[in-house]
């Protein structure tokens, strides 16, 4: 084999190409969850209050805990306490105590999607559906430019 570094370089390549599009396989049903609310919303930070779980037979989603206005009064400061299941819970998982950030419909704060969330316990996983999905591009793209930079 004259040439060992082409063979190792073209496998790296196609191992990031993979690589990026098992990351964009679940990044990009997580981003449309965050479609979910219909509107941008506005975001606010909150906890994870209670994480899911299972009472007899049935399973009850997690909920988080945020502050946003009234119903009714978008206008109005952030004075009310909600606690509500997020609307795409099954997209990652939500523990107790855990830090979000979230988005809520202006006109309804009821409605809320997790943007992001931040678990400072070491070996856990944080999530961000935006993060994942850049991620997931750039090991598509490295692994695509990879390969192309060796025939050239």
């Amino acid at each position: 084999m004259d040439q060992p570094w082409l063979t190792i370089t073209l496998v790296m390549a196609a191992g990031a190409l993979a690589l990026g599009i098992a990351i964009l396989r679940t990044a990009l049903p997580q981003r449309r969850a965050l479609g979910r609310l219909g509107v941008r919303g506005v975001r606010t930070r909150g906890e994870v209050a209670r994480g899911a779980r299972r009472e007899g037979p049935n399973v009850h989603p997690p909920q988080v805990r945020y502050l946003a206005p009234p119903v009714g009064r978008p206008d109005a400061p952030p004075t009310q306490t909600y606690r509500r299941t997020p609307l795409n819970h099954e997209s990652h998982p939500l523990h107790a105590g855990i830090p979000v950030v979230l988005r809520y419909d202006p006109a309804d704060p009821r409605r809320v999607v997790v943007v992001h969330t931040k678990d400072g316990r070491p070996g856990k996983v944080s999530y961000s559906a935006t993060a994942n999905l850049t991620w997931g591009i750039f090991f598509v793209l490295f692994g695509m430019g990879m390969g192309v930079a060796m025939f050239l």
